[in-house]
């Protein structure tokens, strides 16, 4: 067969081609080097020379080669601005929790400084206070102590109590004012004590009496003038606001007062619908219904008569009066207990008796089971007076209302829940001199001092 030229050509290319194709396959696939072994790990069980570390695999001095992937371009992402922020070091840290306990710290220190002025502050209040309440009960320059009225010995008490809440650092202050305190207290309990009082001008004497059923308090009064005998509205307004027995006795410096008439809950008016007076004055103007307790300028006592006006009254002298009832002892004798007043149960009592003008006795029952006491009757009540010599007696408002206030201590046993009931007005007696009410009472030096006492008293 005759080639032609061109046949020759493809010839001699397709050989080339095939040349090219073998040397790039000796270059790349069949120069790779394989491993002599499969694989996995040579152990050494003895009995091989190859594995007792003589052996060393071939090395062809060539790396395998590795398996590359050209990642496609990445996509431009938005840019965006955050803000910069300062980096936060451990060191940074530290030091905002080192300045937050300081700031603490600080805060606390001054917390601790604002209450010891404001403890302070209130300690020199405190301080002040007890001085004054003292000063009045007290003179060093002169060495006179206060007259102990209920009135007084309220002041003393509170600037006891004021003084013991003063701190422990006020130790040598409030050793100062005990000396003032043991010394007004020397000086009242040479004179009186928790039943007594007795000055120049009043004397009185208080017992606690149980008949085994009912206990009550007597409480013997002898005055030198009738002006120590008072009335009083609680407030100082015919009505609202009632009144404790024990603070108006205080604002008016009694030393003993019990309750008075019976009152309006609503309106706070003693002897609503009655006829009233007090210190002269007429407050209410009403026909006397034959219950009405009178008490004379002159110290003296008598129930008014049915049909008496007010001002029937003050022309027989009368400057006060009550209303509850009944009368009880009149002329010396028991008065009939009847109409509204008949009854037989026994109730706590607040009474009023006279021996004499000038000499008198309060009387409070306890009652409503109050530490064992069932009361009295008005019977009861009225057998009382007339053993004590009485030449009139007039029972006052009882029940919730009985109240007998002794040197600013209540001495009965109360019921309203242990509290004073606040009540429409008030009968109460004061010492004189000494800035006390009815300092205008002259007492003369050839006068007795007090009225003696008819008879011997049941007191015993």
């Amino acid at each position: 067969m005759k080639l032609n030229k061109d046949d020759i050509y493809g010839i001699v290319g397709s050989v080339a081609f095939h040349l090219f194709i073998l040397l790039i396959l000796g270059f790349t696939v069949l120069k790779t080097v394989v491993p002599d072994e499969d694989g996995g790990i040579l152990v050494n069980f003895g009995n091989v020379n190859a594995a007792a570390g003589t052996f060393e695999p071939k090395y062809t001095g060539q790396e395998p080669p590795q398996e590359t992937t050209t990642p496609p371009p990445p996509v431009p992402e938005p840019k965006v601005e955050t803000p910069k922020e300062d980096l936060v070091t451990q060191e940074i840290e530290e030091s905002v929790a080192i300045e937050e306990t300081k700031k603490k710290k600080e805060k606390e220190e001054q917390r601790k400084k604002e209450e010891e002025k404001k403890q302070r502050e209130e300690a020199e209040l405190r301080v002040k206070n007890v001085g004054e309440m003292l000063a009045k009960l007290y003179d060093p320059d002169s060495g006179s102590v206060a007259m102990n009225t209920s009135k007084n010995s309220k002041i003393f008490q509170d600037a006891q109590a004021e003084m013991w809440k003063l701190p422990l650092s006020y130790d040598q202050k409030r050793q100062e004012f005990q000396k003032t305190v043991d010394r007004i207290s020397d000086e009242w309990d040479y004179i009186n004590d928790d039943l007594h009082y007795e000055t120049e001008t009043l004397k009185i004497s208080v017992q606690e009496k149980d008949t085994g059923y009912t206990k009550y308090w007597v409480c013997h009064v002898e005055t030198f003038s009738p002006r120590q005998l008072c009335s009083a509205l609680c407030g100082g307004t015919y009505g609202n606001p009632r009144k404790p027995v024990s603070e108006e006795l205080a604002a008016h410096n009694g030393v003993i007062g019990v309750n008075g008439s019976g009152f309006s809950y609503g309106t706070g008016i003693p002897a609503p619908g009655k006829t009233m007076i007090k210190n002269g004055k007429i407050y209410n103007d009403v026909y006397s219904n034959g219950n009405i307790f009178c008490v004379t300028q002159d110290g003296g006592m008598f129930t008014a008569a049915a049909g008496m006006t007010a001002e029937d009254m003050l022309n027989r002298g009368v400057k006060d009066t009550y209303c509850f009832g009944p009368t009880l002892v009149e002329n010396g004798k028991a008065s009939e207990i009847s109409g509204q007043f008949t009854q037989t149960a026994r109730y706590q009592r607040t009474a009023v008796g006279m021996v004499h003008p000038g000499e008198y006795y309060l009387v409070a029952v306890d009652g409503k089971g109050a530490g064992g006491s069932e009361g009295m009757t008005y019977q009861e009540l009225q057998q009382v007076f007339l053993d004590l010599g009485c030449e009139y007696a007039y029972h006052l408002d009882g029940g919730g209302s009985t109240t007998l206030v002794f040197k600013g201590r209540v001495l009965n046993m109360l019921t309203d829940g242990g509290k004073e009931r606040p009540c429409g007005d008030i009968l109460y007696f004061i010492d004189v001199g000494n800035g006390a009410e009815g300092e205008e009472i002259v007492i003369h030096e050839d006068e007795a001092m007090i009225r003696p006492s008819s008879g011997e008293s049941s007191l015993k």
